[in-house]
C-alpha cells in the first residue's frame, strides 16, 4: 500500500509541475539566480574521477535549483571533494529549478533515486509522503559539527515530520527583501518607500506609461511570497501571528480583511501602474524589467541578488527590508531553507556515503562557498565568523531581521503534503483570474480558506 501510494503522489506531482510554471512557463535565463532556471535539465558531471573507478563506491546528488555559475561552483567542490579521499565516487547532477520535480518523481516512481538531493523546505513533507527521503535524525546527531546548526531550523525541520524525524540538513536560506535602482532613485529625487502605504503611492505617482516605465514589477507567475508577506502585513495577519489557522483550525485567508488586501496588491495592476505583461511575470520576466530599467522596484529573496549585480553593477541598487504595515510590522514568507536530503533506498541500505557527502557540504569552509555565491544565509554558525558574511550588506541586513522585533515570520503549513502543489498550481492560476476580472478578491480566498480548513483538519485527524 506504501508504494501504490507512493507511486500515486509521483504522478500527481509530475502532473502539478507541469501548472507550476504558469504564465509564459519560460524561464531560461542563464544568470537567474533566484529561480535558479538557466542550466539544461539533467547535467551530469562525473568530477575528478575517472568514468569506472575500480574500488569506489559511486554517491549520486542531485542539485535541484541549478544555473551555469552554481553547476561550475559544484563541480570545483566535487573535484576538490574526490581528489581529497579514496572510499567514494560522488556525481553531481544539476536540475534547472523547473525541471527538477519532474525528474525527481519519475526517479521515485522508477527506483532510480540517487543518493543525496538539494530541496526547498516546501516540499519535504510532500516527498516524505511518497516514501523518498530517508530519516537522519541518528546520522546527524552523530556529527561532530551538528551543534554548530542553527537549532531553530533543525527543531522546525524535526516538528514538520511530528517532532523526531529529521529529513534533511538545511545549508541555507533566503529572506525576502526589497530591492531599488539607486542610480535612478538618486536622479529622479525619489525617497525609499519604507511603508505599504508610501509603496501605493510611489507606483502611482512614477507611472509613465507612455514612454514604458513604471515603479514596480509585479509578478503573477509563482506570486506566492510577495503575496502572502503583502497581505499577512496589510492585515497585521489579523494577530495570530503568522499562523494561517484560527484557534479552531480554520483558515483565517478568506476574512474580510485579506480581501482588502489582496484588492489593494491587484489595483496596481488593474490601475495600469505596471506593465500588461505583469500577470505572467515570473521571477525572470521581473528580473528583467527591473535591470532593464523598466521598473524601479521589486520585491524578492536575498538570492536575487546575483542578478541585480550583474545588471547594474555593484553600488547601482539598493536594498531595504520588506514593507510594513501602519504599526511598523512586516511579515515574510520566504525565510525558509534549503536542505541536503538522504534519498530513501530501503531500510538496509547503507547511507555512509550520503551523510559523507552531506556533512562535507555543510563544512564551513564549503557553506561559505556556497551561499556567498547564492546570496542564501549559511546555517552553520561557524560562517558567521568569516570576512565575506560580516562586511556583504545582503547578510547583515537579512540579520537585522531576524533580530527586529517588527519582523513576524509567515507560518507557511508546510506540514500539510498537498501545500507545495496548491502554491505552485492554483495560488497562480486563481491570483491571475483575480488580475484579469475573472475572479474576485474574496472569491478566490474563499476557495484557498476552503481548502486549507479541509487539509488542515485531515492532517490533524491524523495525529
Amino acid at each position: 500500500m506504501k508504494k501504490s501510494l507512493a507511486l500515486f503522489l509521483a504522478a500527481a506531482l509530475m502532473a502539478s509541475s507541469l501548472t507550476a510554471c504558469g504564465g509564459s512557463g519560460k524561464e531560461t535565463t542563464a544568470a537567474s539566480q533566484g529561480d535558479n532556471t538557466g542550466a539544461a535539465a539533467g547535467t551530469e558531471t562525473t568530477a575528478g574521477a575517472p568514468a569506472a573507478t575500480v574500488g569506489k563506491k559511486k554517491i549520486e546528488f542531485w542539485y535541484h535549483a541549478a544555473d551555469e555559475q552554481s553547476s561550475v561552483m559544484f563541480e570545483k567542490i566535487f573535484v576538490e571533494l574526490n581528489a581529497s579521499q579514496d572510499q567514494y565516487e560522488f556525481v553531481y547532477t544539476g536540475f534547472a529549478n523547473k525541471d527538477f520535480p519532474d525528474a525527481f518523481a519519475t526517479a521515485i516512481a522508477t527506483g532510480t533515486m540517487p543518493d543525496v538531493c538539494s530541496l526547498g523546505f516546501s516540499n519535504v513533507m510532500t516527498y516524505v509522503a511518497m516514501d523518498a527521503l530517508h530519516p537522519i535524525q541518528t546520522e546527524f546527531a552523530a556529527w561532530e559539527d551538528a551543534d554548530k546548526m542553527v537549532p531553530s531550523l533543525i527543531s522546525t525541520l524535526k516538528d514538520l515530520a511530528g517532532g523526531e524525524d529529521l529529513y534533511g540538513v538545511p545549508y541555507g536560506y533566503n529572506q525576502d527583501l526589497s530591492w531599488y535602482n539607486a542610480t535612478a532613485f538618486k536622479e529622479k529625487g525619489i525617497e525609499v518607500p519604507l511603508t505599504q502605504k508610501d509603496f501605493l503611492a510611489d507606483c502611482e505617482k512614477y507611472v509613465d506609461s507612455a514612454n514604458g516605465t513604471y515603479f514596480f514589477s509585479l509578478r503573477g507567475n509563482k506570486p506566492y511570497d510577495n503575496l502572502l508577506g503583502w497581505l499577512f502585513t496589510y492585515t497585521d495577519g489579523l494577530g495570530y501571528e503568522g499562523s494561517y489557522f484560527d484557534e479552531s483550525g480554520k483558515c483565517i485567508l478568506n476574512a474580510p480583511e485579506f480581501a482588502e488586501a489582496m484588492d489593494a496588491y491587484v489595483d496596481i495592476y488593474k490601475n495600469g501602474w505596471v506593465s500588461g505583461d505583469s500577470v505572467n511575470n515570473g521571477f525572470n520576466e521581473m528580473v528583467a524589467e527591473f535591470g532593464a530599467g523598466t521598473a524601479l522596484y521589486v520585491m524578492h529573496n536575498s538570492s536575487s541578488e546575483k542578478s541585480h549585480k550583474a545588471n547594474f553593477g555593484e553600488g547601482n541598487y539598493g536594498i531595504v527590508k520588506a514593507l510594513t504595515n501602519d504599526k511598523g510590522r512586516y511579515f515574510t514568507s520566504a525565510m525558509q531553507p534549503n536542505i541536503f536530503s538522504v534519498c530513501n533506498k530501503g531500510d538496509d541500505a547503507d547511507y555512509s556515503g550520503a551523510m559523507y557527502l552531506i556533512e562535507y557540504l555543510c563544512s564551513a569552509d564549503v557553506m561559505n562557498e556556497m551561499d556567498e555565491l547564492m546570496a542564501k544565509v549559511p546555517t552553520n554558525a561557524k560562517c558567521y565568523d568569516t570576512e565575506w558574511f560580516k562586511t556583504d550588506t545582503t547578510m547583515q541586513t537579512c540579520m537585522q531581521i531576524i533580530e527586529d522585533k517588527n519582523f513576524v515570520q509567515i507560518q507557511n503549513p508546510y506540514w500539510l503534503t498537498s501545500y507545495f502543489s496548491f502554491i505552485n498550481g492554483d495560488m497562480t492560476t486563481d491570483f491571475q483570474a483575480v488580475m484579469m476580472g475573472e475572479m474576485t478578491s474574496q472569491g478566490c480566498l474563499d476557495k484557498w480558506a476552503d481548502f486549507l480548513t479541509t487539509e488542515q483538519a485531515a492532517y490533524m485527524a491524523q495525529q
